[in-house]
């Protein structure tokens, strides 16, 4: 029986992919332009006698598989190629058919992802295995040697291991490498991230069919800040409970929140909340107000109270003192008084 090929209507998807790819390299331009969208494939050549011809994707696909085809080749029609390109991988994820694996590298080549068709491709090649015949092999062979053009090689020696390598935003790998990353041409924003060290970022203009090589050193990141404190010359200064200082304080603190109290004798404190980011210098002014008076009403309730009792006491004692009064006794309340008098 006659192995899976991918028969006249693939061999066209491939032939369009690779003088697209050829066509760009001789205009030395990075989006090659872009092929009619693909259809269903043609059916097979004939089959030696006995042999079962494989039937086109649009009659082998069944269920969500053949809907998210379809779909695919419409929006590939209109020029959504970032539309196609997922419809046509959901329905290889659902059905497997590495036949679908052609329309997505067209679609990644008109996107002008390089490294991902060339990715899509050695998949197809792992994928397909023995189904695919000595003329498939070789068309795929000729196709990643012409979108090699458009690829470099990204290597990054790090000083950090466990950091993660991001191409645009989108992580490719961590730190060390296992290997080096195809990246595509053109401006490539390239950064290295791990917790608690500053990002290493770097944007490199790629020519294609080379290396890249960066160092990135990474330091670890110092989330501090600097603060002055201006108050008045015998403001007390205290920041998170602790005194730093009198009149003025400037000083390296962690980012965050901080709690600052300036005291002085006679005005009301001041309190407040400060918070300070990421090597940011911030200044606080301090203007203390004088403290209102308190129990000055009961002050001078006591004083003339006082007064009134010890104006009160020296008449009871010209009375209770003069010549000639006799000895009285008596009681307040249930306390007994005695008082005494001259005999």
């Amino acid at each position: 029986m006659r192995g899976k090929h991918l028969g006249q209507g693939w061999r066209a998807v491939a032939a369009a992919l690779s003088v697209g790819l050829a066509a760009g390299v001789a205009a030395a331009q990075p989006a090659p332009a872009a092929p009619a969208a693909p259809a269903a494939p043609a059916a097979a050549p004939a089959a030696p006698a006995g042999a079962t011809a494989e039937k086109p994707l649009s009659e082998s696909l069944t269920g969500m598989a053949k809907a998210e085809h379809g779909a695919g080749a419409a929006l590939f029609k209109d020029g959504d190629y970032a539309g196609a390109l997922a419809r046509f991988e959901r329905a290889y994820e659902l059905s497997r058919d590495h036949r679908l694996l052609w329309n997505v590298a067209l679609c990644q080549k008109n996107l002008r992802r390089y490294a991902k068709m060339l990715a899509t491709l050695r998949r197809m090649e792992e994928d397909a295995g023995a189904a695919l015949t000595a003329r498939d092999k070789q068309d795929i062979a000729e196709l990643i040697q012409a979108a090699e053009v458009y690829v470099s090689r990204l290597e990054i020696t790090a000083s950090e291991a466990g950091a993660t390598v991001f191409v645009d935003d989108e992580p490719v790998g961590t730190t060390p490498l296992a290997a080096p990353v195809p990246i595509d041409i053109g401006e490539r924003r390239i950064r290295v991230s791990k917790p608690g060290f500053v990002e290493f970022v770097r944007q490199e203009k790629v020519v294609g069919g080379g290396s890249v090589a960066l160092l990135a050193r990474l330091e670890r990141a110092v989330h501090r800040g600097r603060l002055l404190i201006a108050a008045e010359q015998d403001g007390l200064i205290a920041l998170d409970g602790k005194v730093v200082g009198k009149g003025r304080w400037e000083g390296s603190v962690p980012s965050g929140t901080h709690a600052l109290r300036v005291t002085a004798p006679g005005m009301t404190p001041y309190e407040v909340a400060v918070l300070v980011r990421d090597e940011e210098h911030r200044r606080i002014d301090v203007s203390l107000e004088r403290a209102p008076e308190r129990g000055g009403a009961s002050r001078w309730l006591w004083i003339g109270g006082g007064a009134a009792i010890f104006a009160g006491a020296l008449v009871a004692g010209a009375l209770l003192f003069e010549p000639g009064t006799p000895a009285e006794q008596g009681s307040l309340g249930t306390v007994p008084l005695g008082f005494g008098g001259r005999r």
